[in-house]
């Protein structure tokens, strides 16, 4: 009797320990770094974000241009025969094509904001991106390193399948012969339901992250690939990343944002208060202008040279001029009214600033906090795996020499089981947490 249950327990716990678990690391294999740099290159956010990043340059270069002189050509004609208007008015027509120079010498700094309102929106294309990066290497980090876990969990729930379907092909034998009940049978029989039930769930939620991180990379969702381990071995915090994750603060895209919409508020206030800045624009023509456009050659120039020809007029119209605009606006109550709502939006942006600041500097303490809480719950785990499988080794023992019943022997294998998963999920929240806090410096 004796003998029987030690060879059973014996070719139980025989389970290779990649059974069904672990896939073999194909060419596709990838740690988690590259998984990371791979999305942050190929994912739509990312694209559409750098897109706007490019279209913000292009636009910011554009205004940039703004200190140069406009030219352009302006043409007009306007045909009015005798005795159809004033002559006085409509001179019987008149046109003018001429090339056209507008300096704006005093504009109130308008040209100047422009510049920097563009420079802003640069700025926030830039931060936007930045979010998108970061955001999207966080969610890819997170899949991948969920399907390590995953994949720890499948390893661990296949060989508990093994150790179940070979412990069940070797008790049916005892309870054929007579040495063990047909209840101890049912009981493994039950185990082993369980057991399988729990692995396909994990291999559902396996195969959807990867089908997420696939989606995130770009990739077609068909495709498979395999995460190796992060370059990065675990660990806990250091006093030099504590410092390299509060000195990151300054660095982070919503403290930017923040600050890019603090100085747009800024120049809100500004343009509202010069808005009664006097202006200065010289405009500087040269081309052909002229009145009569009935015929050919206009009364008054044939009246004073009977010969005249259309090169005699054309030479006539040809000619040039400056024209300098002042404007100076003498007051305004509503640009008063304006500047002072422009100014207390100002101290809301500010306020709104510093609290991102404060908020950043909550979300990097706590993510040291929760790193360092996270591997000593990962060394805790790392415990009580080798604990309950020294416990399963006692019980295996126990129950080969009759001391114990089936149900103390299953009820160990499950304590075993459970604390493999246990150490599976703290090492999970310790890579995420670390690969968080390395990314963020």
């Amino acid at each position: 009797m004796r003998v029987l249950i030690a060879s059973v327990l014996t070719l139980a716990s025989c389970a290779a320990p990649g059974a069904r678990g672990y896939a073999s690391i194909s060419a596709d294999s990838m740690s988690v770094e590259a998984v990371v740099e791979a999305a942050r290159h190929r994912a739509p956010a990312i694209a559409a974000a750098e897109l706007d990043r490019q279209a913000a340059l292009i636009e910011s270069s554009a205004v940039a241009r703004n200190r140069r002189p406009d030219l352009a050509f302006a043409a007009r004609a306007l045909v009015a025969p005798k005795g159809f208007y004033d002559p006085a008015i409509t001179n019987l027509g008149e046109y003018e094509a001429k090339v056209v120079l507008d300096w704006a010498l005093v504009d109130g700094g308008l040209r100047a904001r422009a510049r920097a309102r563009s420079a802003l929106d640069l700025a926030a294309a830039r931060s936007e991106a930045a979010l998108q990066s970061r955001d999207v290497g966080l969610q890819a980090a997170d899949l991948a390193i969920t399907l390590l876990k995953l994949r720890e969990v499948e390893s661990a729930q296949a060989q508990a399948v093994d150790w179940i379907d070979r412990l069940a092909l070797l008790m049916r034998g005892a309870v054929r012969a007579g040495a063990r009940s047909t209840t101890d049978s049912v009981r493994i029989a039950l185990e082993r339901n369980t057991a399988y039930a729990a692995l396909e769930k994990t291999l559902f939620e396996k195969r959807t992250a990867e089908i997420g991180l696939l989606s995130l990379m770009g990739r077609e969702a068909d495709s498979t690939i395999v995460v190796v381990l992060p370059e990065s071995p675990d660990r806990p915090p250091a006093a030099e990343d504590s410092i390299l994750v509060m000195s990151s603060i300054e660095r982070q895209p919503e403290v930017l944002a923040a600050r890019v919409a603090e100085e747009r508020a800024r120049l809100d206030v500004i343009e509202a208060r010069r808005t009664t800045a006097p202006t200065v624009d010289l405009s500087l023509d040269a081309g052909l202008a002229g009145a009569d456009l009935t015929r050919t050659v206009p009364e008054d120039l044939a009246a004073q040279n009977p010969d005249a020809t259309f090169s005699d007029r054309l030479r006539r119209d040809l000619g040039a001029s400056a024209t300098i605009n002042l404007r100076a606006p003498i007051s305004s109550g509503a640009a008063r009214l304006t500047a002072r709502s422009k100014t207390v939006t100002l101290r809301a942006v500010g306020m709104r600033s510093g609290a991102e600041i404060l908020n950043q500097q909550k979300v990097a303490l706590l993510l040291l906090a929760r790193w360092g809480s996270a591997y000593r719950r990962l060394e805790v785990a790392r415990a009580g795996s080798v604990g309950a499988e020294q416990n399963l080794l006692r019980v295996k023992s126990l129950y080969s020499g009759g001391a114990i019943q089936l149900l103390d022997l299953i009820d160990a294998r499950r304590v075993y089981q459970d604390a493999r998963e246990l150490l599976a999920d703290a090492r999970q929240e310790s890579r995420n947490a670390q690969f968080q806090a390395e990314d963020r410096r």
